[in-house]
């Protein structure tokens, strides 16, 4: 006795697509946040060098 099981197939698939999407967006998101604060973080350090020894 088989059952077919094609529509259980393909919303697991669907499922697991969106999940990695989101995760995937997540650590996106966290990362451009985090390495646009270290730009800034060291932008500050720059100028402020500037200010301090001038040529």
């Amino acid at each position: 006795m088989k059952i077919k099981r094609k529509g259980q197939t393909t919303i697991e698939y669907l499922l697991v697509t969106v999940s990695l999407l989101v995760v995937f967006v997540v650590m996106y998101k966290s990362l451009q946040y985090a390495l646009a604060g270290q730009f800034k973080r060291g932008g500050l350090v720059i100028i402020k060098m500037y200010k301090v020894d001038p040529w």
